[in-house]
């Protein structure tokens, strides 16, 4: 197993906790057992509130959960701790509350780091790991409570904890709620406790058209009619009034915003924090935006092999063979392997080996580059070597590269840096910056992955929102390319729907490549299967393609943010 500082803790699937799982009653104000139905959204679990009293449009899926032990592993990496608040002495909390703790990743991780502490986890819903999986330390120190913020005050005394954690709840809270929320904050927290908030923003990460286009170039047909006599004409396009869209994701992105600006939630929550966290709490930390780019394109897979020209022959007698041999006892079965090209984002490369050296996908190594390929037909060729990741054995490979030097992994917009009473200067000890350059080129893939799952995860909600645009606004499907057919079914729609998601999720995979990112690791990659001449044309031809529309690259399309993170850190005043 390879070993890399981001192996996140196992969490296993959702099941009944036998934890404290309790609720407060809006009529008797007395804690009782939350009933912890869910909703199933064409396969998607959704918690059961009205969308007005919760407006967390995320669903509770596997790898949604998921999410969230990648982005602490991220913390935990970057901060060497479970926390950025830098307790003096060492004197750390007797008492916390982790407030949205999810599935309770973090609670756990504190829990070890703290054993003098002990833990609440307040969550809208019942997704913690169970106590009864717990070391028996641990679970009497951790209780998990629910129940919703948003329409009733925390179930918890005055001056009740002294350190509050907060990770990621903007998509959940609008924009009127964040006040009463910090005061109720506030209002547990004792005299010299302190709070600590990371928080990202909404960013729909999208892809250029010269990205795009090559995955689905296929061979048209002439759009001129031929007469008889010679002379031709061109047949003028339906769709012709219909300006350009910026890029083939337009309708999902519109979709996306919709529904947080539909609940009221604002986008840039790292811009808008500032301004109730500092009317909550007089001594305040706030960092800047770290704004981690897009990650570096990664080169393309080298073409395969032909088939022998008796492929079609070897392949009919083996079958003859197996059906033969098949009412015999133990025959094994050999099944022709899954069929791969440049049009589908799960091909694997070809490279025989990855470097055999020990790397990290995580882990920088000193004066590494970038190979990226060239546009020479040679590199085109099905005999030409593979174009790996592999960085080390680049001088001995014969395809021509350009190395370019490691960028910057992020952007720090210090602009947005408000301190009050401990300095500006000190607001930076809130960000390893320094660690976080200690991070490979291939760590971004993992920002990229984080942002475009979240945009999955609301998929149901964003679907809600095109079945009210099909039935109110018609015109703005219309400017995002979408068919305003009021024949079409409600089926159709969500056929033509989970066709576009589908496509948005097969782009950002050839994006990320995680092929790549195994290659680093020194996982040996299999090679593609063997194809026919006409297959082999297709691919050759694709393969041009993605070479040729990588020309058109531009410094904005190859390093624009795919998220953007801050932390605040706020203590209350010592009356």
């Amino acid at each position: 197993m390879i070993n890399s500082p981001f192996v996140a803790p196992f969490m296993p699937p959702p099941r009944p906790s036998t934890a404290t799982t309790m609720a407060l009653d809006s009529t008797s104000g007395r804690r009782v057992p939350r009933n912890r139905d869910f909703l199933n959204k064409h396969g998607h679990r959704h918690h059961s509130y009205d969308p007005e009293k919760a407006p967390y449009p995320l669903s509770y899926d596997r790898q949604v959960l998921e999410l969230e032990n990648m982005d602490h592993s991220f913390v935990m990496h970057v901060k060497k701790s479970v926390s950025v608040v830098q307790f003096p002495d060492h004197i750390f909390p007797k008492r916390s509350l982790d407030l949205g703790c999810g599935g309770g990743t973090w609670v756990l991780d504190a829990a070890k780091e703290w054993p003098d502490c002990e833990f609440v986890g307040f969550d809208l819903v019942d997704v913690q790991v169970p106590t009864s999986l717990m070391e028996p330390d641990i679970a009497s120190r951790i209780s998990w409570v629910h129940g919703n913020f948003l329409t009733t005050k925390l179930p918890f005394d005055d001056d009740e904890f002294d350190h509050v954690h907060m990770h990621g709840l903007g998509r959940g809270i609008p924009e009127n709620k964040w006040g009463v929320l910090f005061e109720e904050v506030n209002r547990v927290l004792r005299p010299g406790g302190v709070v600590e908030v990371l928080e990202h923003d909404i960013l729909f990460p999208t892809l250029p058209t010269w990205f795009t286009a090559p995955l689905r170039a296929r061979n048209k047909r002439s759009d001129s009619v031929h007469y008889p006599n010679g002379s031709h004409h061109r047949v003028p396009s339906s769709q012709s009034d219909i300006p350009p869209l910026p890029h083939d994701h337009a309708l999902l992105e519109s979709l996306y915003y919709a529904v947080f600006e539909n609940r009221f939630i604002n986008l840039r929550p790292t811009a808008i924090l500032p301004i109730y966290f500092t009317s909550n709490f007089r001594r305040v930390i706030s960092a800047p935006i770290v704004h981690f780019r897009m990650p570096a394109l990664p080169p393309l897979q080298a073409l395969p092999q032909p088939l022998p020209p008796n492929a079609l022959l070897m392949e009919a007698s083996l079958s003859s063979d197996r059906s033969e041999t098949s009412s015999q006892p133990h025959a094994p079965s050999t099944p022709r392997p899954l069929a791969v090209s440049f049009s589908s984002t799960h091909s694997s490369a070809t490279s025989k080996s990855a470097s055999s050296g020990k790397s990290s996908l995580f882990s920088n190594t000193e004066g590494s580059m970038l190979s990226c390929p060239t546009t020479s037909p040679a590199d085109c060729s099905p005999h030409s070597p593979a174009l790996s990741c592999d960085t080390a054995n680049t001088s001995s490979s014969k395809t021509e590269t350009a190395h370019v030097m490691k960028k910057p992994l992020y952007i720090v917009d210090s602009s947005a840096t408000e301190s009050t009473l401990m300095g500006v200067a000190a607001s930076r000890s809130l960000i390893s910056l320094d660690e976080i350059d200690k991070l490979s080129e291939r760590s971004l893939a993992m920002q990229l992955y984080w942002s475009y799952q979240s945009v999955l995860a609301c998929q149901e909600a964003m679907y809600e929102e095109l079945l009210d645009r099909t039935r109110n606004r018609t015109g703005q499907l219309a400017e995002c390319g979408w068919d305003t057919d009021q024949e079409l079914s409600e089926l159709e729609s969500r056929t033509k729907f989970e066709i576009l998601v589908d496509r948005y999720k097969r782009d950002m995979q050839a994006r990320i490549s995680l092929w790549c990112s195994l290659a680093e690791l020194g996982w040996s990659v299999p090679p593609r299967e063997a194809m026919s001449k006409a297959e082999l044309v297709e691919e050759e031809r694709l393969y041009q393609a993605m070479l040729e529309a990588r020309r058109f690259a531009s410094e904005e399309d190859l390093y624009a943010p795919c998220r953007s993170v801050r932390i605040f850190v706020g203590y209350k005043d010592v009356q």
